[in-house]
């Protein structure tokens, strides 16, 4: 691969991590501030998921944390992992088993969460590319003579 086509691709990435990212932190604020994670957790207990208040500390540091993660290009493929398997869970458990189609009556259907769980997967696949502190990280590990 020559290098201005590394450059296109590492500048689709950092634009796929910030838009995820800064989507992620906005839905994740909420959860966590101002008054905590209780909120969060009275609605997961409604929805009968399991141990609510874990799940909403869990839930709220994926999206919050790792969402700032993301844009700096931290443990992409980590965060990528995690993001999937909430967005997985978010459709699946909360959307689709209440009837609610991937354009929903309301515009609120699971199609951006589709959106999100594509995204977060294909970062998890690929890296978060040179222009990242993963990237960085990585260049810092090769020898010398590969640099």
């Amino acid at each position: 691969m020559n290098r201005e086509s590394m450059t296109v691709r590492d500048a689709a990435l950092i634009i796929l991590r910030l838009a995820l990212g800064a989507t992620f932190i906005i839905h994740g604020y909420p959860k966590l501030f101002p008054s905590g994670t209780a909120g969060f957790a009275g609605f997961l207990q409604n929805l009968d998921f399991p141990a609510p208040a874990i799940f909403a500390w869990i839930v709220s540091l994926v999206e919050f944390g790792g969402g700032i993660a993301m844009i700096f290009g931290l443990l992409v493929r980590y965060v990528g992992a995690l993001m999937t398997i909430e967005m997985l869970v978010t459709s699946t458990k909360v959307k689709m088993a209440h009837g609610v189609g991937f354009i929903g009556s309301r515009g609120a259907g699971w199609e951006l969460d589709f959106l999100l769980l594509a995204i977060a997967l294909a970062l998890a696949l690929h890296g978060a590319g040179s222009f990242s502190v993963d990237g960085m990280l990585a260049k810092r590990k090769r020898p010398a003579a590969q640099n």
